[in-house]
Order: structure tokens, then C-alpha cells, then sequence
């Protein structure tokens, strides 16, 4: 039994961790990330409104059954790429803490510092400093007050030195503390 995780046509950033048995595909991930165990990313969609059937054959031409009923692509089943000349479908920001069995559809960007959790299937985007759970996923709370997160965006810790986070690591465990040292 395998215990690895597989990070295929991806990018992980400094620091950043995948638990066993995830699988994370075509993801841009930020520094200071973490991503537990059993974590999916699911490619693909299918039409579910004006459609009569969700089958491909009434709109792919990539002949997934063995064949199609159409000569050209009626539906996109893929989402593009964040950035031009890349592989990488999905964003995951910077400081975010992914819980277990989370499964993310394609085409979905989650924020800097944004927390899941376990067992959630996020189907849209998931903005900044926020929490969310559920299936499909939907916002809990934010994490801090607007000031604070757009504080903490503009601040971008995760782009300092090395050394400048071991010096203030202490001042990390408590949000007022870090704004009072460094706002």
C-alpha cells in the first residue's frame, strides 16, 4: 500500500506540503502551504443546464465513449490556464491550509491564507483569509476584519527572507502582537 503523495504537472512552493495519498494536478501552490491527506483535484465538467443529457457525446469531440453525435465542440469541458504557456489549472495561494479528503474541481483559485476543511468539495473560487467547508464548499467565516486581511495581503510575509522569518517567528502566534511589531 502506497502512502505517497503525487504532485503531477504541478508547482509547490517554498515550504509547502502535500499528506499522503493526495493527488494534486495542474495547481500553481503558494509557499507556506499546507495540504493534507487524501486531497484530490478533479479535471473536467459536464453541462447541467440547457443540455438535455449530460453525456459527451452530445457535446465533445473527444470521442470519450468511443464515439460523438457532434462535429464541433459544444461545451467547455476544461478550464484554461491561469497563465498563458502554463499547465496550471488551479490556484492555491500562499499560507493556505487545506484539511483532509478535500476534493477541488478545475478552474478554481483559493486565496492567500484561506483555510478548508475536511471533507469539502470546492467548486468555486475561495477568496483570501476565509474558511470554508461543505459540499460544495461555501464561506464559514473570514479569518480576520477586512483591515487586517488586506493588511496581511499587502504585507505578503511568505515573500520574506528566510532569515527575517526565524527572527519574528515569535510575534507569528498572535495577530495583534504581529500588527503591533510590524503595521
Amino acid at each position: 500500500m502506497s502512502t505517497q503523495a503525487k504532485l503531477i504537472n504541478s508547482k509547490l512552493g517554498f515550504a509547502s506540503y502535500i499528506g499522503m495519498e493526495s493527488q494534486i494536478s495542474k495547481a500553481k501552490i503558494g509557499k507556506y502551504t499546507s495540504i493534507g491527506p487524501y486531497v484530490k483535484c478533479i479535471f473536467g465538467n459536464h453541462p447541467t443546464h440547457t443540455f438535455v443529457s449530460t453525456h459527451p457525446a452530445f457535446f465533445s469531440e473527444r470521442k470519450q465513449s468511443g464515439f460523438t453525435f457532434v462535429d464541433k465542440q459544444l461545451f467547455e469541458e476544461f478550464a484554461e490556464p491561469i497563465t498563458e504557456g502554463e499547465p496550471y489549472t488551479i490556484e492555491i495561494g500562499n499560507d493556505v491550509w487545506i484539511g483532509a479528503r478535500v476534493t477541488i474541481l478545475d478552474g478554481v483559485k483559493i486565496g492567500d491564507g484561506a483555510i478548508i476543511a475536511s471533507g469539502a468539495l470546492v467548486n468555486k473560487n475561495v477568496p483570501p483569509y476565509s474558511i470554508w467547508g461543505g459540499v460544495p464548499a461555501k464561506e464559514i467565516k473570514k479569518r480576520f476584519e477586512e483591515p487586517v486581511i488586506k493588511y496581511l495581503l499587502a504585507f505578503k510575509w511568505w515573500d520574506m527572507e528566510y532569515s527575517w522569518l526565524k527572527e519574528n517567528a515569535n510575534t507569528f502566534s498572535d495577530i495583534n502582537t504581529f500588527l503591533e511589531k510590524h503595521g
